[in-house]
Order: C-alpha cells, then structure tokens, then sequence
C-alpha cells in the first residue's frame, strides 16, 4: 500500500475540511472566553456550534442552511426545557422519553433531518447534570444557540470564499471510489480469482460510488449557481460530473463470461497484460479525483499511451500466431475488451484536461437535459409522518427503542454512586440505529474505541506536562474525530475520548484516574442497554423487506435494458429517458445490494434464503453490466438494427417481467418462447464463423467478415448473457418465494 497517497486522499478530502471547520468553530469560542475569564460561557457557546455542526454535513448549500437553523432553534427550545426539567426528575425522565422519540422520528425525512434531531438529544443529554435558576438556564439557552449562530456565520463565510471547493472534493472522492471499483474489476483477469468474494467486493464498492455520486448530484443539481452555468469552473465541473458518471457506466461495459475467457486464454498469458494495464488505468482515474481534491492540475502519465499500443500490438501477435477454431470466440471478447480500454484512455485523458479548469476548454452543456430530473425532490410533509407510525415501519421501532433506552439510561445514572449521567445516554444515542448491523457494529467499535482511548489519553496525560502541548493535543484530536466520524468511526471515538479526558485535565485539574474509570463505566453501561434494546425491541430484519427490494431492481433493470435495446431493433432511443433509467437501475441495485451486505451482520438465524438472495444480487449486478455493456454498442445499431433481436429481447423482458411478478407474490406467468426462438440470429452467425475460419485458413486476417463477426456475436453475446441470467432470476425467484 502506498501509504503517502492514502494520507493524501484522506487530508485533501471534505471528511478533514469538516473536521476542520467544526474543530475551529468549537474552538474558536471556547478559547476567546477563557482567555476573557468566562470559561463557562465559552462552553455553552462551543456545545452549540458542536451541535449546528454536526448537521452542516457536505450537500446544496440552501439544504446546509436550511438543517443549520433548525438545529439552532431546536438546540435554544432542548437547552430551556431541560433546564427548566432537571429539578423534576421524574418530568425530565418523561421529557427524554418523549425527545428520544421525536428526534429520532424525524430520521424519516433522511440524514440530515437525523442530524438536527442528534443536535436536539445532544444538547439536552450534555446540559442533564447542570442545575440554573431560571435566568441561568435562559442565559444558557441563548448562549447554546449564539454558538450555533457562530458556527453558522463561519460555514457560509467559508462557502461565500470558496463557494467550489466542497464540490470539487466530493467529485474527487467519488472518483477515487470509480477507480477502487476498476482497479476490483481487473482481479477478473488473474487467473486465480476467486469470483465469489470479487462479486461481493463490487457490490459493496458499488454502493459506495453510487452513494458518492448522489451526494455530488444532490450538490450539483440543487445548487441554482451551478445549474445556471454562472462560472466557467461551475460548467467544467458539470462536465467532469457527467463524464464521471458515463466513465463508470463504461467501465461496467467491459462485463463478459470471464470463467470461459480464462478456459480459452490463460495460455497465451494475454489476460495478465490486461489486468497491468487495467490497473494503470485505474491509479490515472485515482489521480484525477486526487488532484480536484487538492485543488490541483493532473496530468495523464505519459508512458501510457505508448503501453496501450504496445498492448495492442502484443494482443494481434499473439491473435495471429495462435488463433484457431478453439479460441476465435475469446479473442473475439477480448478485442472488444481492448475497444472498451481505448475508450477509458480517451476518457481519463479528457477528465485530465478538465482539471486545469483551462478557459480554452470547451464546456458547451446547453444540449444537457434538464437536470432537476435526476434528483429526487426534498419535501417535508406530514403524511410521511402519519405513514411511518406503525409497528412495521424501522424508523417507528428505532425511535422507541431510543426513548425507552435514553429513559432506562437516566434512571440507571441515578443509581449509580458514581460518573456522569449524560455520558450513559451519549453512549446509547451514538450505539442505537434503525439497523441491526449498524448498531452490532457501533458497539463493537465504540467500546473498543473508548477502552484504547483512555490508554492512549491516559499515557498522554502522565509523559506530558506543558499546558500548551496538551491544548495542541486536544485540538488534533477534535480535528481527527470529527473528520473520521463518518469514515471510521473506532478512530473517531479513540481520538474523541483522548480529547475528552484532555479537556477534563483543564476543567477539574487533578487526578484524572477518577474521570477515566467513569468513561470506562458508563460507556459499558451504555453499551448494555442499546445491546438489551435491541433485541427487546428487534429492528425489522432485512430478509423481511428485502423481498421487496429485489422486485424493485428487477423490475428497473428490466426497464433500463427494454429502453437500451430500442436502437437494435430501429426504434427511437430518447437519450433522456435512457440516462433516467440507467439512474434508477443502479439506485435500486446499490439499495438492494446495501441491504444484502447489512443482512450478513445481522444474527445467523435471521440470514434467511441467504444463499439464494446472494445469488440473485450478483445476477442483478451482472444483467445491469452486460445491459451498460450493450449500450456502449448503440453505434453498431445504425448496422445491424434487425427484427431478428426482437424474439429474444421479449424473451428476457418476460422472464424479468416473471420474476419481478413472483416476488411481488403473484401466480400468473407469462408464455416464454423457446431457446430455438430466442437465438434466431446464431444461424448466421454460424455462417460467419464458418467463413472466417475458411479465411484464416487462407491467411486473410483483417476481412470485411472479422469485423462483421466481431461486431455481430458482441452483440448477440450480450443479449445472450442477458437472457440466460434473466432467466435464472426466474428461476431464483421461484425458489426464494416457494421457500417463504
């Protein structure tokens, strides 16, 4: 591992500059406080800007400003009520029971709605130990959201001067993730690949690019400036995002019967050579998003196009000297693999170009669709509230179980002889999620990163003792915990307990032993009670619901590939609609292949039909891989259009159509044509080969029939693959269903 690239992919992201920002907005106020004698002041003030900022996460800047002033009054209204609360135990137990509910609820408008409810149960969690008469806890209010005020004047001051740079490192980051994708997809060329974990480990790198690629839409497309092509760097941003995304369609393309390639070429030792350049190719797209993070030209490594053509030439040495009637098929797919590699040169090297943001550039968008099409709207209302208040709804089951544990927790502080109360329910909030998985692992991650935190901040505090080093300390551990708490997040709590114990040094000097056995205790006592509550009140499990979820990836895929094939069989192909389709097919494969990986985490007994459910995500990933790949051959349309495409095209909507019907649980089914029927269009292409070989017989290489072979079965190649593996999601389906 290139462990100097890893650490600039980490510090040039948007992960460190929210770090960052919330680490100074904290800070900044914190400081300038104590340093006017009013430490107290400075806290409150540095608890509200913590709060806003958990909520300032990386989106369009009118959803950051929007989540930012509803944390702000939420913060001001938790900090009064519970001020007003504590000296009631038994009403503040009933106002945490009725927070823990509410701001969990509103999770179901999405994350950062999620957000501002975390800033509300952080707020009244943090002020639950302090005791104000009644115009201390007014003060205190109004100090808490004045810090969340200035954290907010920080971030869009921070945005009005770089208004792109958010942008640039989401799109970065997104590309980095394309080219941990591609660099996955070249394991397909080793000859000892193990296909099984390769499919799991581009599911879930799929999800992730998916995820990331949304986030940037989101950013781009709901941020007027950039739609309105204001700026020439808002327009070469537009264009790298649309490229970025037509680059991982195609390198999807390159999807072939891998297992019957490596039977028919492992001895020319030609897939290896791909594989090399494959990975070349990988590291140039990995440089591209490295350098719109750091805010930097890239260049393209000029040796690589020399060692395309000296790939080139090795594949047409080794095609004439070993060519024969055994292997003609595979060097067929093979040279087509080589197409599809040129084509990812011309794109890395465009994607190049564009990062010097050159005025010269052309950057034309006025032919793109309209684009709030792709973006899915961001309404509030409340019968998504009302429809969610049922048993059956996962967001209904995590907001009780968050009160009833936040309540369990309070009432268990006041047991104790000893700790501090808040830091039990800051335990449970940060350990309890909608899903089983996320919680198992929170917990796991959380008590291990506690545990090695307190080690790690114990042996600071006894080798160190210059006030000035430990606040240096403290900042680098604020500035480290905020910006891996969404990327890794045992790191995250190692630091966050380091920073903690730190700042306890400052506030109770002293013997910190006693501070860090009441971490120690509470974290575990914590931890219990989201472990008890989650199983007392069981989330539902995801072979419940992920019936549904494979209806709804077979169900678009079956769309993308009905609207893709239009061009084969002379019909119109509207370009909107298609791009509107192919979204849509990988948003349900990447949900449905998200809820499959959090389905492992969970217990052994609820890994239902596992094993069929595995086998049909990894057919869905590969009929929506050989439908992108079909669809990078729209030009050889304009050729070989045929009504002979038809019988098999309506074949595999059937069987798509059929199994999208029993998942949905009904019995009918479709009349499916036979398999003579279906691949009309191998009769001619029997033809074909049978001239060819007579022409490599006669030493003719490059005829008019190699190139109608090579285009024709790439073609029929893919409609093939997609009716065989349709009609085994027919198959699965049956037995997923039949076994319920």
């Amino acid at each position: 591992m290139d462990y100097i690239r890893e650490y600039k992919k980490y510090s040039s992201s948007y992960y460190v500059s929210e770090g960052t920002r919330t680490t100074a907005g904290v800070m900044i106020p914190v400081l300038t406080a104590s340093w006017l004698g009013h430490l107290q002041a400075g806290i409150a003030l540095g608890l509200g800007a913590m709060c806003v900022a958990l909520t300032d996460n990386t989106g369009p800047i009118h959803h950051r400003i929007n989540g930012m002033v509803a944390a702000i009054l939420l913060i001001f209204l938790a900090s009064l009520l519970t001020g007003f609360s504590i000296a009631y135990p038994w009403l503040l137990a009933v106002f945490i029971g009725v927070m823990g509910f509410a701001c969990s609820f509103i999770g179901v408008y999405g994350t950062r709605a999620n957000s501002v409810g975390g800033a509300g149960l952080l707020v009244m969690i943090l002020s639950i130990d302090e005791r104000y008469d009644s115009f201390q806890v007014l003060r205190n209010a109004l100090l808490v959201s004045g810090g969340g005020i200035f954290y907010l004047a920080i971030s869009m001051a921070l945005y009005r001067l770089r208004p792109y740079k958010l942008l640039q490192q989401a799109l970065g980051d997104a590309l980095i993730s394309t080219a941990s994708y591609l660099r996955t997809r070249a394991d397909f060329y080793n000859s000892t690949v193990d296909y099984e974990q390769t499919y799991k480990t581009l599911l879930d790198q799929q999800v992730q690019v998916h995820n990331k690629q949304n986030l940037v839409r989101e950013m781009m497309f709901k941020t007027r400036d950039i739609v309105r092509e204001s700026t020439h760097t808002s327009r070469i941003l537009m264009m790298i995002f649309l490229d970025s995304v037509d680059l991982f369609e195609r390198i999807m393309t390159s999807q072939q019967d891998y297992r019957h390639l490596h039977e028919m070429l492992d001895k020319s030792a030609l897939l290896p050579a791909f594989r090399e350049f494959i990975l070349k190719i990988a590291t140039e797209a990995e440089e591209t998003g490295l350098a719109l993070q750091e805010g930097r030209r890239s260049r393209l490594n000029p040796a690589l196009e020399g060692e395309l053509k000296a790939l080139e030439n090795r594949f047409l040495e080794v095609r004439a000297s070993s060519m024969d009637d055994s292997n003609i098929e595979g060097f067929i797919s093979l040279r087509h693999i080589l197409d599809s590699l040129k084509d990812l040169y011309r794109r890395i090297e465009a994607l190049h170009r564009y990062t010097s943001f050159d005025k010269k550039i052309g950057t034309d968008t006025s032919s793109r669709e309209d684009y709030s099409r792709f973006v899915s709207p961001s309404e509030f209302n409340l019968k998504l509230l009302a429809n969610n208040l049922s048993i059956n709804s996962n967001i209904f089951r995590h907001s009780v179980r968050v009160s009833l544990s936040l309540v369990a927790g309070y009432f268990l502080s006041k047991i104790l002889p000893f700790g501090h109360g808040y830091w039990i329910l800051l335990t449970i909030i940060v350990i309890l999620k909608p899903a089983y998985s996320l919680t198992k692992q929170r917990n796991i991650e959380r008590l291990t990163g506690t545990f090695t935190g307190a080690v790690v901040g114990a042996l600071i505090l006894w080798v160190i003792r210059d006030d000035r080093a430990l606040v240096g300390l403290m900042i680098i551990g604020m500035v480290i915990a905020y910006s891996m708490l969404r990327v890794k997040y045992m790191v995250a709590v190692v630091a966050m307990t380091v920073y903690v114990l730190i700042a306890f040094h400052f506030l109770k000097p002293g013997d910190f032993t006693e501070v860090l056995r009441d971490r120690l205790i509470d974290t575990f006592a914590g931890s219990m009670i989201a472990f008890i509550a989650t199983f007392a009140i069981p989330p539902r499990w995801e072979h419940e619901q992920i019936q549904e979820l494979l209806q709804n990836a077979i169900e678009a895929q079956a769309k993308y590939f009905s609207f893709i094939s239009k061009p084969f069989i002379a019909e119109p192909l509207n370009n909107l609609d298609y791009k509107l389709h192919r979204k849509e097919a990988f948003v349900q494969l990447a949900n449905l292949s998200d809820a499959f990986q959090r389905m492992l985490n969970e217990p052994r007994r609820q890994q239902k039909k596992s094993q069929v459910i595995h086998q049909m995500v990894v057919a869905c990933h590969m009929i929506i891989s050989h439908t992108a790949t079909l669809s990078s051959y729209r030009r050889l349309a304009e050729e070989y259009a045929s009504d002979k495409f038809k019988p098999i095209i309506k074949a595999s909507l059937g069987h798509l159509e059929n199994a999208a019907r029993l998942l949905e649980g009904s019995k009918d089914a479709n009349a499916i044509l036979n398999d003579e029927e279906n691949f009309v269009i191998r009769e001619e292409l029997k033809q074909l080969l049978q001239q060819r070989l007579r022409e490599l017989a006669a030493g003719s290489l490059e005829t008019a029939t190699r190139r109608k072979l090579s285009e024709l079965k790439t073609l029929a190649d893919q409609f093939e693959y997609i009716n065989k593996i349709s009609i085994e999601l027919e198959k699965l389906s049956s037995r997923l269903v039949s076994s319920n």
